[in-house]
């Protein structure tokens, strides 16, 4: 009976996590559309200045895209300040840089990551409103007038941009996964934005209000999700914009996305262990709910639930006199899904596979990456200085 119980509850938190969590928020939103504003403040013909900013390492094959990208942004171009960092780059992105005088270029000579290259910017910013935005991401046209429109609530600390990635059919497995995941996640944050506030930035595209940026410590992992941690503690919001949209294509190999994903987990806990106060409801209710329902559950959960503990009970009820034949089904489900991840990983870098396949090992992936993740975190392997993925733009 205890086991059933067990089973069943992890069985219902994973439904929540992935699915019921969202579709509550979806519903929530339909009736209240609590944070369903006008911007009726908003004057598009006095627009604030704003800093973009940008730490590369290694990023020549993208450079002279992303600054024509910025250029030919929708925005009066007197009232956007570009500021690059380069940190300690071996390839020619110091000298591709240096050939456009109308940035301010840091040069940093040894390799310090993207927290402190962050923090070296900041302090030559100006702007009432700061853009932090990647090399390798190109903006639609008129991604910053969607970012600071939401600004003119003073209730706004920071504004994340929508993360899409580019991905065909022929594809491999990796950048399908990727590009159906964020499909997934743009709506979740949308919800919670429209129910109150999301929980992060998306470090693609995000914008903040530069007056409430805190420096971030010297090992911090992940800058978007450190930054939006500090403005939701200061009872600011943090809200998602989805036309402002920052492209990008998938990973180039499974491995790089496996790599990409375990550094992120590894992350995420490093952001839970600095700032436990998020999980206050006395705090802030509105947080605390989504960081259990959005992040906990998906972290700490879901991942031994998916990969060991659920099969393993499973298997354990099966044994027990007279079980539910339910429980006859649900293994046949955990080993076709076994079967389909196992063979995702036998064709995970080969092109054109079918979703029945992709999905499941994307899944399973992810939540493996995750474990990894928190045990890279616990042993103190995992350090600031971030070791660039490949993608499918680099070749």
């Amino acid at each position: 009976m205890i086991a059933q119980l067990l089973f069943w509850t992890l069985a219902f938190t994973i439904f929540y996590s992935y699915l019921m969590y969202a579709i509550l928020l979806w519903l929530y939103c339909k009736t209240i559309k609590k944070n369903k504003w006008a911007n009726d403040n908003f004057d598009p013909n006095n627009l604030p200045e704003v800093t973009i900013v940008v730490a590369a390492h290694n990023e020549e094959a993208f450079i002279n895209a992303k600054i024509l990208n910025t250029q030919n942004l929708i925005y009066p171009a007197e009232k956007i300040k570009q500021i690059w960092v380069d940190d300690a780059s071996t390839d020619n992105t110091l000298a591709i840089l240096k050939t456009f005088p109308g940035i301010t270029l840091i040069t940093n000579l040894n390799r310090i990551g993207k927290a402190l290259s962050i923090n070296k910017a900041m302090t030559q910013v100006s702007s009432p409103i700061t853009i932090f935005t990647d090399a390798n991401t190109m903006l639609t046209p008129y991604s910053v007038i969607d970012l600071v429109k939401h600004f003119t609530n003073p209730n706004v600390g920071c504004v994340a941009g929508k993360k899409r990635i580019l991905w065909q059919n022929s594809d491999i497995l990796a950048s399908k996964g990727e590009g159906i995941y964020w499909q997934y996640e743009s709506f979740t944050k949308r919800m919670e934005s429209c129910s109150g506030t999301t929980l992060s930035g998306t470090g693609e595209l995000y914008a903040i209000r530069t007056h409430i940026f805190t420096p971030l410590t010297p090992n911090t992992i992940l800058d978007d999700f450190e930054i939006a941690a500090n403005i939701i503690l200061k009872e600011y919001q943090v809200i998602f914009e989805d036309k402002a949209i920052a492209s990008e294509t998938g990973s180039l190999t499974t491995e790089d996305e496996i790599k990409r994903k375990v550094r992120i987990a590894t992350g995420c806990f490093q952001v839970l262990a600095r700032y436990p106060m998020l999980l206050n409801p006395f705090r802030n209710f509105d947080v605390a709910f989504k960081f259990y329902s959005h992040k906990i559950t998906r972290w700490l959960i879901v991942p031994p639930s998916l990969l060991f503990l659920m099969p393993l009970l499973n298997i354990i009820i099966i044994f027990q006199s007279k079980p539910p034949r339910i429980f006859y089904v649900s293994l046949l489900l955990f080993i076709t899904l076994y079967l389909f991840t196992t063979l995702g990983y036998l064709l995970r870098n080969k092109k054109c596979i079918p979703y029945f396949v992709t999905l499941p090992y994307y899944v399973m992936m992810m939540n493996i990456s995750m474990i990894k993740g928190f045990l890279k975190y616990v042993s103190g392997q995992q350090g600031a200085i971030w070791e660039k993925a490949n993608r499918k733009a680099d070749i």
